[in-house]
């Protein structure tokens, strides 16, 4: 039915456009029009006449000059007339294409012709054949007239071509008078010039300061720079040129004041996370992502298809997606061709060397010794190390070739280590490689424009590749087709395909959780005196630790394969005058396989046979799970636009459908017969299987309506009306408006004695509201059905007559009225540009009020034997600011721009229900990501300094010089945690908040005689991190983990003023505990990258058939200032985390 009525529609636009279309061009040249100036700017007819008519003006500046003074006059002529009188004696011509005016420059064959027969009259120009296969010279000078060197010189439609010399003169020989030259220089508007009959040329470039009539594109559409009303900000894809990044997020950190990236972990294949304006809801949330209009997952795309990104970040840019934009927009626009003389191919290509940013250096024997030692007797009163094992493993540490494990009394049947291994050395990589390479094709001709581009990325992994070879790849294809069908009729194609492959380490998620996707070996129990091998060869153990060498080269492995299609239709229709209609239809189908094998793990005891296995491992397994995602999305909006006198109106109304469908099956099979063979055929054990599907839908009607009167005062206001099926029929669909206003002050007259450096000033204010229909249960997994009280059956965990039965649980209560999170948002913004555009500068101020957000609704009585239902019972404001500048500029011939970026945002609970006061959740006032904890005053110095103060609340065991030393904040002689309430809450405070303030971001491009420098810096100003304890603080409460070196600056009275306490085994509550003097400072500053290049002049290039080639240098992260200890980096939660990397890159980009 859907297709059926889709096809009438077409059918009915498509026949009276036919109709209509004879008639449209005569009915534009028609009009009547009326116009008088004397020595202005062709471009100020030009704007006059489209506001007479409204009709739209095009043409390029390179055959067109805007700025040719004229004098003319028409009175009531109809436009045909006029434009005639007005453009021959120019040499120009004009075309009527649909609702637009095409005015080219008419070649030199034809004035002569037109002369000859009278059209032009002789007097107005004189033509003078050139001479065939003649030399031209000339010089190309920069905008303050200086002679600019390695400007491009191409003959159009040819290989030939030349570049200035360092004073900025060329020399080329052409064929004759009707070549043209183009000049093209990066940071220059690029021209073209008609040779003719002159064999001097002295050409002057212009700047290209990114002019504030450039398109942006927003919601369903695209606005001129100047017009937006709303908090939107757009990045290039020359941000992602050059830069050896995996995905979009890596490319996009730190460019736009207020989008908040996290790089998750290093791990290979590892996509980002976004954030725009801070925390939008306590249920978390991610930006609606739209590619090319289509939500898709960003990190699939290969960073060298995109061609432009734009953030919409307040309510009113973003209203047009209603329902799915409470945390905010990001619009990718990939690449597309461009009608050329001949097609354009370019490759890409970077190796790296990548190289982890943060590593834990673990201590060796002979200090392990001493540390567990003293650790040890501190609670048991003897060593943790008897002098047999002492001598031993000194005997080892001093002599290598001495034995590295022995039979010790206490165990004969295993070997006991003595080692001294450096287990991060056998475990990890010094270094490992990564690789990108892109070729694209494009252009177009006529009627007809394609793109398309084939991208492979391979990225090695930390884990030793002599054990495991750990490895992400993938591949990208997109292409991209464009046809005129007829003038009133266009359609397009978008095709995507993303495959790829990971492989990593197994996981033991049974036992020690060992090796998790975004963890390291350092997850691992290791430490030193464990050998790699015992004396038989065999992989050792530890009791019931085990080898993680052993577990990485014999596991098993984890994998995971996706292929992801994207496919688009679309069609653009032109059929009434000022009007345009849209239509696209996409589908998505994404298969996803996993596959988990973990071998059986054997152990070994004194003569080299098996004593048992690894707990985590027996039974081995094998894990299958297969995901198959459908994406349906169809669109279908229109606008109308026109201007009267100096008013300009355009209305934009549209139609959105999306389904989606989620459908995943599981199976699992144990005691595999062969070890190595990870197939469920040929296993023998119990079977585990399970399924589900999930659906969900939205639809949405949505308008866009524009108004601005003389440029100067701008009207925007967005509406949608949405609804979705995660919500009751009752309470399913919700409008969410906007309203958004301009002021352009540069515009008004009394601003006129500005002009000469005040290029524009426009202050901005909008409001608007927007729904959140995504809502996530407490592990963040998204909720489809929310208000339906569901069953759960499971076979339970025991034999009935020899069989597991099936058993169905009773459902969770659920809230009848359920409905909407809402987010409101006021912004008010200011955009300045000075100096002719070398100066920009962006600032908003915001805030945000969540209200409706989905909790716990009141605590019902414990007979009901069930949790409460969640409802919309919380309130939440965030408020921040974006700053954003920018400097373009020259000094001689080195030109230069630098840009500068800040935000800041904090969130506050406004309402929830904590009758207590519970300081463990949420409460009003509440600022998000409080740290509550105690607070420490340092270490005790003596033994009479620990016992004066009661801690036995916080830990039983007796102080001593050297422990913490906690704060009594309610001075009531001891140290407790009170009720954990905010009347009550003992010598607890909040003494930190991990949420990122004061974000910022550097980045200035220098540029010299084809070599270019790029360097992009991007911090934090202030965070606190309560750090995962792991290889931090768990030696205080674990024997069995290695020990950093960073551990070593202990107390001791040799060492008073050391950071952390004295060692201790077990007992160490207070040192886990969340307080003060192990919170971390994660504030830093890093570089991100470094890129030096060097482009190889024209005319060098194209005499081996290329017509550009830059090769070039990158670093990235290499360089980063903090005050965290060095066990870890500052963008991961902890030591655990899967480390970042700093890369070295070489690469060349090659056009030809």
């Amino acid at each position: 039915m859907r297709i059926t009525v889709l096809q009438s529609f077409l059918s009915f636009v498509l026949l009276g456009a036919v109709q209509a279309h004879e008639a449209r061009t005569q009915d534009l040249l028609d009009r009547r029009v009326t116009i008088s100036v004397k020595q202005e700017e062709i471009r100020t007819v030009f704007t006059r006449l489209e506001k007479q008519t409204g009709i739209n003006f095009l043409y390029s500046s390179n055959l067109v000059n805007p700025s040719q003074k004229v004098t003319f006059k028409a009175q009531k002529e109809p436009l045909s007339v006029a434009l005639n009188r007005l453009l021959m004696p120019l040499h120009l011509s004009y075309e009527v294409s649909d609702k637009h005016i095409i005015v080219s420059r008419i070649p030199v064959p034809l004035i002569n012709r037109a002369q000859e027969e009278g059209a032009i009259p002789q007097s107005s120009f004189e033509v003078t054949p050139p001479p065939a296969d003649q030399v031209v010279r000339g010089i190309v000078r920069d905008e303050n007239g200086q002679g600019l060197p390695g400007v491009s010189i191409l003959v159009k439609g040819s290989q030939k071509g030349t570049t200035t010399n360092e004073n900025g003169n060329f020399e080329l020989t052409v064929d004759d008078g009707s070549a043209v030259l183009v000049f093209s220089f990066v940071g220059y508007f690029t021209q073209e010039k008609t040779v003719g009959s002159q064999t001097s040329l002295e050409i002057s470039m212009q700047v290209d300061n990114k002019s504030l009539e450039e398109l942006v594109v927003v919601g369903y559409g695209a606005q001129k720079k100047v017009n937006l009303t709303g908090a939107v900000s757009t990045i290039g894809s020359e941000v992602l040129e050059s830069r050896p990044i995996t995905n979009l997020g890596q490319g996009l950190q730190g460019t736009v004041s207020n989008l908040n990236i996290s790089p998750g972990t290093g791990s290979p294949g590892q996509g980002a996370t976004f954030n725009i304006r801070g925390n939008t809801s306590i249920n978390g949330g991610s930006p609606l992502i739209l590619v090319n209009g289509i939500p898709m997952d960003i990190n699939l795309l290969s960073p060298n298809d995109i061609e432009s990104v734009t953030v919409l970040k307040d309510a009113a840019s973003a209203a047009i997606y209603g329902a799915r934009a409470a945390y905010g927009v990001i619009l990718v626009t990939t690449k597309s061709g461009k009608k050329k003389d001949r097609p354009s191919v370019s490759v890409s290509s970077i190796l790296t060397s990548n190289e982890p940013t943060s590593r834990i250096e673990f201590i060796d024997t002979r200090d392990r010794i001493g540390y567990m030692n003293e650790a040890y007797m501190r609670i048991n009163g003897r060593p943790y190390y008897d002098d047999i094992m002492v001598n031993a493993m000194m005997a080892h540490y001093n002599d290598p070739s001495q034995p590295s494990a022995i039979i010790h009394p206490s165990n004969l049947n295993e070997w006991t280590g003595v080692a001294n291994t450096n287990w991060e050395d056998i475990l990890m990589n010094k270094r490992y490689p990564m690789q990108q390479h892109t070729a694209s094709v494009s252009g177009g001709s006529g009627k007809f424009d394609y793109y398309s581009s084939l991208s492979y990325i391979y990225q090695g992994g930390l884990t030793n590749r002599d054990l495991f070879k750990e490895k992400f790849n993938r591949y990208n294809l997109m292409t991209n087709l464009n046809y005129e069908v007829l003038s009133w009729l266009k359609v397009g194609t978008k095709i995507s395909v993303n495959n790829s492959n990971k492989r990593y380490p197994p996981n033991d998620d049974q036992f020690r959780n060992s090796y998790p996707e975004t963890g390291t070996i350092y997850q691992t129990n290791v430490y030193s005196t464990q050998p790699l091998y015992d004396p038989n060869g065999k992989w050792t153990h530890e009791g019931s630790i085990g080898n993680p060498a052993q577990f990485i080269k014999d596991g098993g492995e984890r994998t995971r394969k996706v292929n992801d299609v994207w496919l688009t239709g679309s069609a653009t229709l032109t059929p009434i005058r000022n009007t345009t209609f849209n239509v696209d239809y996409s589908f998505n189908t994404k298969s996803t396989a996993e596959m988990s094998y973990l071998a059986l793990i054997p152990f070994y005891n004194v003569n080299g046979d098996v004593s048992g296995y690894y707990g985590g491992s027996n039974p081995n397994r094998v894990i299958r799970t297969n995901y198959d995602d459908n994406y349906y999305v169809f669109n279908a909006y229109g606008d109308y636009s026109n201007t009267f006198g100096k008013n300009y109106v355009k209305l934009m109304v549209g139609f959105n459908q999306e389904n989606a469908s989620y459908a995943w099956t599981k199976a699992e099979r144990r005691n595999l017969i062969i070890n190595d063979i990870p197939y469920m055929s040929l296993a023998s054990g119990e079977r585990f299987a399970s399924d589900g599907l999930n659906e969900f839908a939205i639809r949405g009607a949505f308008t866009r309506f524009n108004y601005s009167y003389d440029d100067k005062y701008l009207l925007e206001f967005n509406g949608r009306y949405d609804g979705t099926s995660r919500f009751p029929k009752k309470s399913r669909f919700g409008f969410f408006p906007s309203v958004s206003l301009g002021w352009r002050v540069s515009k008004e007259g009394f601003m006129s004695s500005t002009s000469s450096w005040l290029s524009d000033l426009k202050f901005r204010a909008s409001y608007g509201t927007l729904g959140n229909q995504l809502l996530v249960d407490a592990a963040g997994n998204p909720i489809f059905y929310p208000y339906i009280a569901t069953l759960s059956a499971q076979e339970v965990p025991y034999l009935v007559n020899g069989e597991r039965p099936m058993s169905v649980y009773s459902p969770e209560l659920v809230s009848p009225t359920l409905t909407w999170e809402t987010v409101s948002q006021m912004n008010f913004g200011v955009d300045l540009s000075l100096f002719t555009n070398k100066l920009t500068a962006s600032f908003d101020v915001y805030r945000r009020d969540t209200r409706d957000m989905l909790t716990k609704s009141q605590t019902l009585p414990a007979v009901l034997a069930v949790t409460e239902p969640r409802a919309n019972a919380a309130d939440m404001r965030t408020s921040g600011f974006d700053l954003n500048i920018e400097w373009r500029d020259k000094i001689g011939e080195v030109r230069y721009e630098a840009t500068v970026i800040l935000s800041d945002y904090s969130a506050k609970i406004t309402k929830f229900s904590n009758p207590s006061g519970l300081i463990t959740d949420y409460y009003v006032g509440q600022n998000l990501g409080s740290i509550w904890g105690l607070t420490t005053g340092g270490l005790f110095q003596t033994d009479e300094e620990a016992l004066a103060l009661d801690q036995s609340n916080i830990n039983g065991r007796k102080r001593q010089a050297g422990d913490l030393w906690m704060v009594d904040l309610d001075g009531d002689g001891k140290i407790t945690r009170g009720a954990q309430t905010l009347s009550n809450p003992g010598d607890m405070s909040v003494i930190g908040n991990n949420t990122p303030r004061y974000s910022y971001g550097f980045r200035t491009n220098w540029k010299w005689k084809g070599f270019d420098l790029d360097l992009f810096f991007q911090g934090v100003a202030k965070r606190d991190l309560n750090m995962s304890t792991l290889y931090y603080l768990t030696q205080y409460s674990n024997e069995w983990v290695g020990i950093s070196k960073a551990a070593m600056d202990y107390w001791s009275p040799e060492n008073p003023d050391a950071f952390f306490p004295r060692p201790i085994i077990s007992g160490a509550g207070d040192i886990t505990a969340v307080q003060s003097r192990f919170l971390q400072n994660a504030a830093y500053l890093r570089l991100k990258q470094l890129t030096f290049g060097y482009t190889i002049p024209a005319d060098v290039s194209r005499k081996i058939g290329m017509d550009r080639i830059k090769v070039f240098f990158t670093g990235a992260n290499l360089w980063t200032a903090t005050k965290m200890i060095k066990i870890s980096d500052p963008e991961l939660p902890g030591p655990s985390s899967y480390p970042l990397y700093k890369s070295l890159s070489l690469g060349a980009n090659i056009n030809f």
